[in-house]
Order: C-alpha cells, then sequence, then structure tokens
C-alpha cells in the first residue's frame, strides 16, 4: 500500500486549479485541440476522431499529475504508461466493425506484427495501423507534456512550444491547407500569454498592497489582443528575403539527408490513405500514389526548342507497394549516353517557378548543360534519373540543355539485344512482394502473343489506353490495398501517375526493366514568340523501359495524351541496321537498291511479258500500247488537277504546306494530329532525308506566316514555293513503289 500511495500521490487540493483563472481555461483547451482538429482535416487516415478524446484525457491526466509532488522523471513515466494504454484501447476502439474489444486487440497486435516484418524486409508497410498509432501517441504527449509543464512551472512557454511545434509540423507536412489553424493557434497563443501576464502582475500587486482599477484587467487584455494582431499581420506581410536566404542555406546542407528519411518515412507509412489534394506540383525523390495535386494555369517555364518534347524531371525506379522512389542519387559530372538511334537536340529553358535542390528540366536523356550543373545516376553511368543545378542550389533562370532524344525505329526494337545487366535488372525489375497476383495474371495475359519485349511493352501501352479512361480527380486506394491492383481492377479511370504506375509494374513482370517519369508535357506554342509556354496544368507521368544499346525509350499509356510517334519500317519495306545511318527510304542506300533489284523481276512486273518478248519476229501494233498510255496520261492528269483543286483559293505558304502532307500520306508518311509543323517536319525528314531541307523550308516560312506579328514576307512565299517544287520531285519517286506494295499486299 505504501509502495501505491508512493507511485500516486494525492494532489494537492490547494494546487489544483489552472494557473490563469477560469478565463484562460477554454483558451488553454482550444490551444490544445487544435492540434488532433487539424489531424482530422489532413485526412492522413480514416480512423481520426479518437485523435480529441486522446487530447482531452492527456489534458485531464497531465493537470492531475502536474499537481502532486511527484518527480518529473517519474512523472513523465506515469504519463507515458498511462498514455501508452489509452492510445491502444482507443484506437482498437476506433477502428471499423463491430468486434469486442478483445478482438480489436488481437487484430490490432497482429497489424502491428505484419507492419514490423514488412518495413524490416525493406518493403513498404501497407497497413496504416502503425501510423495511426503513431499520430495517437503525438496528441497524447503534446496534449499531457504541455498542461504537466504548465502546471508543475507556470511558465506558458513550455506547453506552446511542445504543442506548436507537433502543429507546425503536420501544417508543414499536410498537403490540404491548415494555414488556419495555425493563424487560430497563434491568436489563441498571445491572448494566453496576455491572461497569464495579468495574473502574475495581480500576484505582484498583491504582495505590494496596491488595487488597480476595476477595468485594469480588460484594457490589458483589449491591449493584448490588439497587439497579436499585429503581430499576426506583420508575420504575413513582412519582407522575409534574409531569412530566405538562411534557411536556403540550411536547406542544402541538409537536403540530402532529409531526402533519405523521407523516402524511408514513406516506405514506413506507404499504406496510409492521405490526403485527396496536393499543392501544386513539386518534384522530389519519392512521390506517393493517389495524390491529386491541385494544379493552376500559373506559367512554370518557357521552352525555346525546334520541336515539341516531355520536359523530364526525375525518374523513379523503386517500388514500395504503395509510392515511388528515386534511389539512384549519386551525382556525377559526366554520363556516357548511348547515341545509337538517337539525335541531338537543343532546348533553352526559362524558369519562372525555381524547384528545390535546383532540379533542371531536360529532355530525354542529357548529356550537357550550359551552367554548373550534375547528373544524379547511379553505378550505371549510361543514363541519369535527374539533373540538378551546382550554384547555391538553385537553378538559373536561363538555362539550355542538350540532350540525346530517341528516333529509333520499331522494327530496330523488336530486334534489338534483350539482355540486361545484373545491375539494371536489380534495380529496374524490382517488385514488392505484396503485388497481388491477378496484377502478375494480368501483364502475362496482355502480352501473351508477342514474341519480343518492344511489341509486349507496346501490347501493355495499349490495352491502357483503350481499356481505362483519364480523370483528373484522383482517388487513393484504401488503406493496405496496392494502387496498382486497385487502379487495374477497381478505379478503372484516374490520374496519369496510375497509368505509368501500372504499366511500369506489369513490364518488370514481364521482365522488362521500366521506370517511372514525371515532368510536363510539351506546353503550348507561343505564335508571337516561337516558343512552347509549359503550364502547372501541364505536369504530367509517363513511362521509360529500357532496351539494351538504345537506352531508355518513352511510352506513354495515359490516353489523355497522343502517344509518342515512331516510325515502324516494317511496314515501309525494312528497317534501319545500327550502324547504317541512311533511311530504307534513302534512294542512295547500295543495301536498299539490292534488295529491290532482286526482290522485283520482270516477272513480278507482267507475268506475260516473258512469253511474250520471244516472239519478236510478229509485227509490233503500237495502237493498243498508245491507247494505254493515253489512259494512263488522262488518269494522271485528272489526279494533279483534283490534287491542284483541293488547294485553291488558298495563300502560297498553305497551300504549300497542306500539298506537302497530302502528298507524304500518299508516299506512307502520315501526319499525326498532335504534331506541330515543327514537329512533322522532323519526322518526314528523318524518314526521308532527301526532302528534310524542303520540308523544313515549308514549315518555317509557315510558322513565320502564322505565328510572327508580321507575317511573312514575299521571300518566304518564293522559298515555300520552291521548296515544294523539291520536295514534290523526291516526294514522288516514292509513290510507285508504295503503290507496287500495296497490289502485292493485295495480291497476297
Amino acid at each position: 500500500m505504501r509502495t501505491l500511495r508512493s507511485l500516486f500521490p494525492r494532489p494537492a487540493r490547494r494546487r489544483l486549479r489552472f494557473r490563469g483563472g477560469w478565463f484562460a481555461l477554454p483558451i488553454y483547451v482550444l490551444l490544445v485541440l487544435i492540434y488532433p482538429l487539424s489531424l482530422q482535416q489532413a485526412e492522413w487516415v480514416r480512423a481520426a476522431d479518437h485523435f480529441t478524446w486522446l487530447a482531452i484525457l492527456g489534458v485531464i491526466t497531465g493537470v492531475l499529475v502536474g499537481n502532486t509532488r511527484m518527480s518529473t522523471t517519474r512523472a513523465i513515466l506515469l504519463g507515458g504508461v498511462l498514455g501508452a494504454i489509452a492510445i491502444v484501447i482507443a484506437t482498437s476502439m476506433a477502428t471499423e466493425g463491430n468486434a469486442i474489444l478483445r478482438e480489436k486487440l488481437v487484430k490490432l497486435a497482429i497489424n502491428v506484427n505484419n507492419w514490423l516484418t514488412q518495413v524490416l524486409a525493406g518493403e513498404s508497410a501497407s497497413d496504416p495501423t502503425a501510423f495511426i498509432l503513431f499520430l495517437g501517441a503525438t496528441t497524447w504527449s503534446s496534449a499531457f507534456v504541455g498542461t504537466f509543464a504548465l502546471q508543475r512551472t507556470g511558465r506558458p512557454w513550455d506547453m506552446l512550444l511542445f504543442v506548436g511545434f507537433c502543429l507546425i509540423v503536420n501544417v508543414s507536412m499536410a498537403l490540404t491547407n491548415l494555414l488556419a489553424d495555425l493563424v487560430v493557434f497563434s491568436l489563441a497563443s498571445l491572448v494566453l500569454l496576455v491572461r497569464l501576464h495579468i495574473v502574475l502582475l495581480q500576484d505582484r500587486w498583491q504582495r505590494y498592497n496596491i488595487v488597480p482599477s476595476g477595468e485594469m484587467d480588460w484594457r490589458l487584455l483589449r491591449g493584448g489582443l490588439t497587439w497579436a494582431l499585429v503581430l499576426v499581420i506583420m508575420a504575413f506581410f513582412t519582407p522575409r528575403v534574409g531569412a530566405a536566404e538562411v534557411l536556403g542555406r540550411a536547406y542544402n546542407v541538409f537536403e540530402s539527408p532529409y531526402h533519405s528519411v523521407e523516402a524511408e518515412w514513406q516506405r514506413f507509412f506507404a499504406g496510409v490513405s492521405g490526403p485527396s489534394k496536393m499543392r501544386g506540383v513539386s518534384f522530389t525523390e519519392s512521390f506517393r500514389l493517389g495524390q491529386s495535386p491541385n494544379l493552376s494555369d500559373r506559367v512554370v517555364m518557357t521552352v525555346d526548342a525546334a520541336s515539341g518534347h516531355f520536359w523530364r524531371a526525375m525518374t523513379y525506379d523503386f517500388y514500395t507497394g504503395g509510392s515511388w522512389r528515386n534511389t539512384e542519387t549519386d551525382r556525377v559530372d559526366k554520363v556516357a549516353v548511348p547515341a545509337l538511334g538517337r539525335e541531338r537536340f537543343d532546348a533553352t529553358f526559362e524558369i519562372n517557378v525555381q524547384q528545390p535542390g535546383g532540379l533542371l528540366f531536360v529532355a530525354n536523356e542529357p548529356v550537357k548543360v550550359n551552367i554548373p550543373a550534375q547528373f544524379q545516376t547511379g553505378a550505371d553511368r549510361t543514363y541519369s534519373t535527374g539533373m540538378r543545378a551546382v550554384r547555391g542550389g538553385q537553378a538559373s533562370e536561363k538555362y539550355t540543355v542538350t540532350s540525346f532524344v530517341s528516333v529509333a525505329d520499331k522494327a530496330v526494337l523488336r530486334r534489338g539485344p534483350t539482355g540486361y545487366s545484373d545491375y539494371i535488372k536489380q534495380k529496374y525489375l524490382q517488385l514488392p512482394s505484396t503485388l497481388p497476383q491477378r496484377v502478375k495474371d494480368l501483364a502475362h495475359r496482355i502480352a501473351k502473343d508477342e514474341t519480343n519485349n518492344y511489341d509486349m511493352a507496346e501490347a501493355i501501352e495499349s490495352y491502357l489506353r483503350t481499356t481505362y479512361h483519364y480523370a483528373p480527380q484522383v482517388k487513393a486506394a484504401p488503406p493496405g490495398r496496392d494502387p496498382v491492383d486497385y487502379f487495374l481492377f477497381d478505379l478503372k479511370e484516374d490520374f496519369c501517375e496510375y497509368f505509368s504506375a501500372s504499366m511500369t509494374v506489369m513490364l518488370r513482370e514481364l521482365g522488362i526493366p521500366a521506370r517511372v517519369v514525371e515532368g510536363y508535357t510539351t506546353g503550348t506554342l507561343d505564335p508571337n514568340t516561337g516558343k512552347y509556354v509549359v503550364k502547372e496544368l501541364d505536369a504530367h507521368a509517363w513511362v521509360e523501359a529500357y532496351f539494351p544499346t538504345f537506352g531508355w525509350i518513352e511510352f506513354e499509356p495515359t490516353p489523355s495524351q497522343a502517344p509518342f510517334l515512331r516510325i515502324d519500317s516494317d511496314l515501309t519495306g525494312g528497317a534501319t541496321l545500327p550502324g547504317d545511318e541512311r533511311g530504307i527510304d534513302d534512294p542512295d542506300n547500295p543495301r536498299v537498291a539490292r534488295d529491290e533489284s532482286e526482290g522485283l523481276g520482270r516477272s513480278d512486273l507482267d507475268p506475260g511479258l516473258e512469253s511474250a518478248s520471244s516472239d519478236l519476229d510478229e509485227p509490233f501494233d503500237p495502237k493498243p500500247m498508245l491507247g494505254v498510255l493515253l489512259i494512263v496520261a488522262l488518269l494522271m492528269l485528272g489526279a494533279w488537277t483534283r490534287f491542284q483543286m483541293r488547294f485553291r483559293g488558298q495563300r502560297p505558304i498553305d497551300a504549300a504546306w497542306g500539298k506537302a502532307r497530302l502528298l507524304a500520306a500518299y508516299a506512307g508518311y502520315h501526319p499525326h494530329p498532335a504534331q506541330t509543323s515543327y514537329e512533322y517536319a522532323a519526322m518526314l525528314g528523318d524518314a526521308v532525308p532527301d526532302a528534310k531541307t524542303a520540308i523544313l523550308d515549308i514549315a518555317e516560312s509557315r510558322v513565320r506566316d502564322r505565328y510572327t506579328p508580321v507575317g511573312a514576307t514575299a521571300d518566304d512565299e518564293a522559298r515555300a514555293i520552291s521548296a515544294w517544287r523539291r520536295l514534290a520531285r523526291t516526294l514522288m519517286s516514292l509513290v510507285p513503289a508504295r503503290l507496287v506494295s500495296f497490289v502485292a499486299r493485295i495480291k497476297s
């Protein structure tokens, strides 16, 4: 009995009161309850109502223990034991279901054990129970420790700093706007400080027998409230340039450890459903599936480039079962990107919204930038996962990046090698052990008829684009569910991150290394400046699959965006071999000329010609031949007249552009609706090298005519007409071969 009394001494009744009186008590209770209420607003977990009751119980326990003569160490230990019991019971009771408390406690223990097993195995923890317990512990600790400190010492600062720290962490980490909670906490804190100061003055006046006027309390409180409002307003509107610079330098020092801790945090609590909204766009070393960005039409950057492309920010290789992380964070000065099937691409970025850590935007695979920067990569130095500026940790407002973008042909990728290094397989075939089996079965079912990696990837891409729908509103996966499984079998429509994550997971299941890429789409071409304007609304996620000797090849599984244009020379007569710089349609290519001479004999052109040529003694009657030639000439004249009439009434440059696109379509090079003038010109120029100069001249004249204030000049019109005549001769030489192959396919 004596031992129990020594552990739990009775509170001193004369001290069982709240410092500040009944007026300050509701203010203090409000301060303590703001934190659990903010946890509910942040929507970290679904079971959050019990946090408020834990805070109230913590305040009551803190008042009782704080008014005893127990030492501080024993009081904290006692509060910890009581808090653990209260947290476990409250969390068990808050879980869904009609089971009795004992069954809920057993289920809670099982969930915690499973969480520990997954964490220790290096995988993502898919159950949110541990996170609920963690939030309950912070709620109890802030309430109990703050109240105990106030009751024991009478100083409010211990309580305000502890509770305020928890609140600030929640406000800064939450993806919903909790600024109002922080403002209310600041005002209530200042009012409480004023009230406690008044009580301190009253005690001092009583010791010196000073009798203040009846309005003294109210006047001091009113003055304190006024100054509190002034301080809050000044905090919002006072310039913070100096503080921002100091904090920026501090962030640069702790950036790498912070990202490491952040990545582990997301792995520990990957099963948390989380809030449904993000504020703006920020590309970091990891992201969690199920977050819906609150995108605006704010301009992020403008890009000056010859054609549009997707602007890459970060790539992600490790799937935790709920989030994606970039584990290749080594920084080097140079990478050796494979040049096979790639061409140089220069883009100048003018940044309006700086990215954290000096992150730079690039096109596909960067090789050089005109400012001090480093490549993020891993042990394999043939690619990068991101690019960051070196100077001051911030990206320059303007920089030019030289990249090698892929122009590889589909046929070449089909026939490319499939042997991967051990490092690539380790990094980019990784899948969590918790991935549901039906996701794996779906991947094999989609690609069962394909015989090579490229066609498998294209099959997965096509299946996602045609089976599922894009939706700008993101729905988070329920607790314990794999987001990819939830998207493929339940949601069936959602944001681009679900599409890219699903394709990456299924490609890895098929043995194809793949990674998720985040950044921005091309943006909108400004006709006045000729630059691409990229806004927050253009934020996007897509996929890159790895092909040996060709590097990372882009894929677009989201149906809201056009797929990446890639030529399939299997449909046009053959493929460009590695090391052969001339295309299949280049008439100077000796390999092509040889194939044509060997593949088409006289009998292929006319089966009856060989037998007819043996009878040379018979007189030749030219009338039937002249009749055939006349009919052919009339048909060609009619076709030419109809071709010209389609563009009557148009200005010379528009007519030249329309004729070029139509004749190129007849030759087998159909334009894509999403292509810009420069993009189509680049595509046709790569496919038909002899037409490259002419089509670029027409495209440039058209851009000047349509998108510049002064319009096209007479020289531009003459240049476009001359280029069209040169282009027509080149394309017309390809039309007969197209017709012959078409007839041959019909006969076969």
